[in-house]
């Protein structure tokens, strides 16, 4: 019967003085700290971001102020390779007209007096639209070559030759009820050449 009744017994623990801390495990003043520590690496952290920022937005903008100082300087060099070009282009231009004019002046002046006359006479034609009846008027130098083409002409019928003595011998006037028309050599060969008639 002894053996089923539970036996409490009653102890104590005696706490000497070391036994107990001095001070608390945690004083205000670390927590203190140690949250104005995380404050200030947070502060610092946002301003890093910031500053990474505002570099990140200083280096695009100096990448467009060098792109286009770029393309600025390009442009500047490209027009003027352009001038430069359509300078030489003009020149060029220039120096084959002169080239041509030389080379057909050089051909006209090799004609022969008969040759000039159909050439006379060939573009008189050309002006006039219509066979009306007319009188060319030529120098007796020139009549035979003009008699020559005027007989093979569509004007033969139309055109009656004239010798005339006071014109120049390398002139054709030709002359209706409307007026007369004077073409001569130099004017044609100064037309042909692009330059002015000579006053």
């Amino acid at each position: 019967m002894y053996q089923d009744i539970l036996m409490l017994a009653k102890r104590s623990i005696t706490l000497t003085g070391n036994a107990v801390l001095p001070e608390p495990v945690l004083r205000r003043e670390d927590i203190a700290n140690s949250l104005l520590a995380r404050n200030i690496l947070a502060d610092a952290r946002q301003q890093a971001e910031q500053i990474l920022v505002l570099e990140q937005e200083k280096a695009e903008r100096q990448h467009q102020q060098a792109l286009a100082q770029f393309w600025e300087t390009a442009n500047a060099f490209l027009g003027e390779l352009q001038m430069q070009r359509d300078a030489l282009q003009q020149q060029a231009m220039v120096a084959v007209e002169e080239l041509l004019s030389v080379a057909l002046r050089q051909l006209l002046d090799e004609t022969t007096l008969a040759e000039r006359a159909r050439a006379l006479v060939r573009n008189l034609a050309a002006s006039q639209l219509n066979e009306a009846v007319a009188t060319l008027s030529v120098h007796s130098d020139m009549a035979e070559p003009v008699a020559e083409w005027l007989a093979e002409s569509r004007f033969a019928e139309h055109w009656q030759l004239k010798r005339d003595a006071t014109l120049a011998p390398e002139c054709l006037r030709l002359s209706d009820a409307n007026g007369a028309f004077d073409i001569d050599w130099t004017t044609l060969c100064n037309g042909l050449a692009g330059n002015e008639p000579s006053a």
